[in-house]
């Protein structure tokens, strides 16, 4: 036997960012949008909701919180590279969609307690979304349906979404989930304060994110019996030891590894060209640094898929 001890793959992920000064000042001032949301709250259920978001995100250099580390820079870093999103509005509408989305997947998903804090504190993100988008539509001279359209087709997609019939309708019901995140530059849009293209930018970016998540998840998924994109990427035989693996202790782990490799570099192969798509239209426009997070972001997801697993 061999005493060399190979290292586990790092799992599937985006190429980091290099953020520019100002835009790690942007980053930092989400989390403080944040915070003016969480201070409408009653004093004792405000108080233990930003402990509860000051454990969120904890870096070197950010040890009270940095909540939008936890979000890959081109899904709000387009608040930088438009002007008119340099507005406390804008900014407040953008991160209390990004958060609003996390904390109701960690609520329906156990991840966070329901005590009345956390509950209170999605209510006021909900608040936030519908009187700051309501605000910008009146500003911009946008649709004050918008608001409604976005938050609606959100709402049905996470609660109840239609089952799948193949890996193309797995990704329009994400793209569906998604519409709380592209509210804010779909207003930019309507309202003619920068040309289209930033609301499909965020859109591919979010669904690029969901397949890279079900790549590197896909032990758990597997265990839990989850089909993800890597279970729709594979044939009839794949699926099946998929969610027989799912019913019987620790038999997710060794049926990925013989199984999975392969599909899950198609479905990393698929990010990887939303990613590009974008970044190609991003440059089109004359929005370089966009495009440059574009292509950062991909170079990670093409590593990721070349890896072996």
């Amino acid at each position: 036997m061999s005493g060399t001890v190979h290292a586990a793959a790092p799992a599937p992920g985006f190429g980091a960012v290099l953020e520019t000064p100002d835009v790690s000042a942007l980053r930092s001032r989400l989390h403080s949008r944040v915070l003016e949301v969480v201070h409408r709250m009653p004093g004792p259920l405000a108080d233990s909701a930003a402990a509860l978001l000051d454990r969120h995100g904890r870096t070197q250099t950010a040890d009270q919180g940095d909540l939008f580390v936890l979000f890959p820079a081109p899904v709000w870093s387009f608040l930088h590279w438009v002007p008119a999103a340099r507005h406390p509005h804008a900014e407040r509408l953008h991160a209390a969609a990004l958060l609003l989305h996390l904390w109701d997947d960690h609520l329906t998903d156990r991840q966070l307690a329901p005590d009345l804090a956390a509950l209170q504190l999605r209510t006021e993100l909900w608040r936030c979304v519908e009187q700051d988008g309501a605000a910008l539509c009146a500003d911009w001279g946008a649709a004050p349906g918008l608001v409604a359209r976005h938050t609606e087709r959100y709402l049905c997609a996470t609660h109840a979404p239609r089952p799948p019939v193949d890996l193309d309708a797995y990704c329009a019901a994400a793209r569906e989930q998604a519409a709380v995140w592209t509210l804010l530059p779909r207003l930019l849009e309507t309202g003619g304060r920068t040309t289209a293209g930033w609301s499909a930018l965020v859109e591919e970016f979010a669904l690029a994110w969901r397949l890279v998540d079900d790549a590197a998840d896909v032990h758990r998924d597997a265990a839990a019996g989850i089909r993800s994109a890597v279970w729709w990427e594979l044939p009839g035989a794949g699926r099946a030891r998929w969610d027989a693996a799912s019913r019987r202790a620790g038999g997710a782990a060794p049926f990925v590894a013989a199984g999975c490799a392969e599909a899950v570099g198609r479905v990393l192969a698929r990010a990887a060209a939303l990613l590009g798509a974008a970044a190609e239209r991003a440059a089109a426009a004359g929005e370089e640094g966009a495009a440059t997070e574009l292509l950062t972001a991909r170079a990670g997801v093409l590593t990721s898929a070349r890896r072996p697993s």
